[in-house]
């Protein structure tokens, strides 16, 4: 009963561990998709006043 307790404790650790990990790199990677979208709208705009 013991060791069982311990595994439970344990995978839920390790859960949180994991679900904020992902959460980080998705955080990561939306930010990095709204900056490649402002760059390729913004873009084209800064090169037509050339």
């Amino acid at each position: 009963m013991n060791r069982a307790r311990v595994m439970v404790i344990a995978v839920l650790l390790f859960l949180v561990v994991a679900v904020d990990f992902t959460g980080r790199i998705m955080s990561i990677l939306a930010d990095g998709v709204l900056v490649a979208g402002v760059v390729a709208v913004g873009f084209p705009l800064m090169r037509r006043k050339e």
